[in-house]
């Protein structure tokens, strides 16, 4: 099994440890690169978001908060933390 995970979300290439994925077991993340759906685990996995506010998701997850620029809506994050599994987000 890969250690790092490619994945193109919206156009935009992100490179992902395997650690952090495993990390967070319940989140689509995490089950659409395990090996039960990944089968080729060098392939990109493509996702249909926005490809921008995924850095934040991701730093969500490894920090269990984000700081936001001006221009990113809250509530854009937060649905997209809710579209990836993210469970028990702190919306403070």
């Amino acid at each position: 099994m890969a250690s790092i995970f490619r994945f193109n979300v919206g156009g935009r290439k992100y490179e992902v440890s395997k650690s952090l994925l495993e990390q967070h077991p319940n989140t689509m993340l995490a089950r659409i690169s395990s090996e039960q759906w990944q089968k080729d685990p060098k392939a990109e996995i493509f996702i249909d978001q926005d490809g921008d506010r995924f850095q934040y998701c991701l730093d969500y997850l490894r920090f269990g908060s984000v700081i936001l620029q001006v221009t990113v809506a809250k509530k854009a994050v937060l649905q997209d933390l809710a579209y990836y599994g993210v469970e028990d987000v702190d919306e403070g």
